[in-house]
């Protein structure tokens, strides 16, 4: 005789393809939200209801605040670094590199992503509690060596002299080309001003960009 012996499932976490795309869910709600204000201002609550939760059942995904951040966090900066590894790799010099990463860092923002207050929050937390946010700062470093190597480029072909620091000087290229951009955009979000900061900025650190009527670099 056979017998059915029904087990009682053990309490946790949701599980499955349900359970990943509420997180998905959760994540985009997240950044949306710190991207938007102030972390204080922002509630698990608040995430929830943007993912279509309760603000129970956000607690079967996240214990805190903390780590939904992190994740969040962690989730942009990898997009975002693979988005700009993949424009990076263009053939060319590095001033082909560099303006082919402006191009997708002007898609990110006209897609309407926003990360100022997301880039502060982070780099306070980053100074704050370095061990508990130390996973941030690694793939910041990693999203770092894209411009590191455009950078080491401009070395090797004499544009910079021999005894530039590649590594300081690819986060400074880093830092310019997000926090300061970002800044700037911070109430400048039509496509057309978009285009202008971007612009802008080329002609800032003496790069070539696109001329918008024949599709081809035009001298500065």
């Amino acid at each position: 005789m056979n017998i059915e012996i029904q087990t009682k499932k053990k309490p946790g976490r949701p599980q499955g393809s349900f359970a990943q795309n509420t997180k998905k869910r959760l994540l985009q709600a997240a950044t949306k939200q710190f991207g938007e204000r102030d972390f204080a201002e922002v509630s698990m609550t608040m995430i929830a209801e943007e993912a279509g939760l309760t603000g129970a059942a956000i607690y079967n995904y996240y214990d805190s605040k903390d780590a939904l951040f992190l994740d969040a966090v962690s989730l942009y900066i990898e997009q975002n670094t693979e988005i700009l590894t993949e424009a990076s790799l263009v053939y060319g010099s590095w001033k082909d590199r560099l303006n082919n990463v402006l191009e997708a860092i002007k898609t990110i923002y006209k897609r309407g992503i926003r990360n100022q207050l997301l880039t502060s929050t982070t780099q306070l937390k980053i100074a704050r509690e370095p061990e508990k946010f130390a996973p941030i700062l690694q793939l910041r470093q990693n999203y770092s060596s894209i411009f590191q190597s455009i950078i080491a480029d401009a070395l090797q072909c004499g544009d910079l002299p021999d005894e530039t620091d590649v590594t300081i000087m690819g986060d400074l290229l880093m830092a310019l080309t997000t926090n300061g951009i970002g800044a700037v955009l911070v109430h400048r979000t039509s496509s057309q001003e978009i285009d202008a900061v971007i612009d802008s900025f080329r002609m800032l650190i003496g790069i070539k960009y696109p001329d918008s009527n024949t599709g081809t670099d035009k001298p500065l």
